[in-house]
C-alpha cells in the first residue's frame, strides 16, 4: 500500500443506504418482537387480547414504516438501489471460490482447517454477503406483501390460502431474524469500520485500509480516487 492510501477514507455507504438500512433493522427487530409475542403468547395463553390487540395495532404501524422505508428506498434512491443490486447479483469465479473456505472465518476464528488458506480477492460484497443479502431483500419483500395480505385482504384469501400465507410469514421471519442474529450481525462486528461506517451520524466512510483487506476488487474496480486541493 502506498503512502498516498494511508489514512484515506473510502465513501462505502450513502445517506440513502444509511437511511434505509437504520430504519430497516430497527423495525425489524420491534416487529419480530411484537409479532412473536402475540402468536407464542395467545398460543400459550401468556397475554391477555387487549395486550394482543395493543401489539398488533404497533404491529400495523411499524409495517407501514417498514414498508415505506422499503419502497421510499427504491423510488426515491433508484441508483443506490440499482448499484446495490447489480453488486448482489454479479457472481464471478472468485464469488463462488469464497465458499471453498467461507472467507477464512472458520480457520480464522474458530481454528477449523476448512477448505484453503487463501481467500480469492472480493468486489463491494463477498460471496457470503451476497447470498445472505439477497435472502434479506427477497424476505423484506415476502413479509411485506404476505403481511398487508394478511391484514387487509383476509376476506379474499380462502382459509387454505390464509393459512399458509400466515405460517410462511411468521416462521419465515423467525428464520430469517436467527440468521441475522446469530451469523449477520457477529459478521458485522468483525469489520468494526464497516459497522461504524454504516451507523454513525454522518459520512459512512471506511478506511482504506479495510476496503483493501475485504474488497480489494471493488476498490480497484469501482473506487474513484479524489484528490482534495
Amino acid at each position: 500500500m502506498s503512502n498516498a492510501a494511508s489514512g484515506a477514507r473510502i465513501l462505502r455507504f450513502h445517506t440513502s443506504d444509511k437511511v434505509f438500512h437504520s430504519i430497516n433493522a430497527i423495525c425489524w427487530y420491534a416487529l419480530f418482537f411484537t409479532g412473536v409475542i402475540v402468536y407464542f403468547g395467545n398460543m400459550m395463553g401468556a397475554i391477555s387480547d387487549e395486550t394482543a390487540n395493543l401489539l398488533m395495532v404497533w404491529h400495523i404501524w411499524l409495517g407501514a414504516l417498514f414498508t415505506l422505508n422499503f419502497v421510499g428506498y427504491i423510488l426515491f434512491a433508484p441508483d443506490r438501489f440499482a448499484v446495490t443490486m447489480k453488486n448482489l447479483m454479479e457472481w464471478d469465479k472468485n464469488t463462488i471460490m469464497w465458499f471453498r473456505n467461507f472467507g477464512g472465518y472458520p480457520r480464522r476464528f474458530f481454528k477449523i482447517p476448512f477448505g484453503p488458506e487463501e481467500v480469492p480477492p472480493q468486489g463491494r460484497y463477498n460471496g457470503g454477503q451476497k447470498m445472505s443479502y439477497l435472502i434479506f431483500i427477497a424476505a423484506i419483500a415476502y413479509l411485506i406483501v404476505t403481511g398487508w395480505l394478511l391484514w387487509a385482504g383476509a376476506p379474499l384469501l380462502g382459509k387454505t390460502l390464509f393459512y399458509w400465507l400466515f405460517i410462511t410469514h411468521v416462521w419465515g421471519s423467525i428464520v430469517v431474524t436467527a440468521m441475522v442474529t446469530c451469523a449477520h450481525i457477529p459478521l458485522a462486528l468483525l469489520s468494526m469500520e464497516h459497522f461504524k461506517g454504516i451507523w454513525r451520524v454522518g459520512p459512512g466512510d471506511i478506511s482504506y485500509e479495510a476496503a483493501e483487506h475485504h474488497s480489494p476488487t471493488w476498490l480497484k474496480r469501482d473506487v474513484v480516487k479524489v484528490v482534495e486541493k
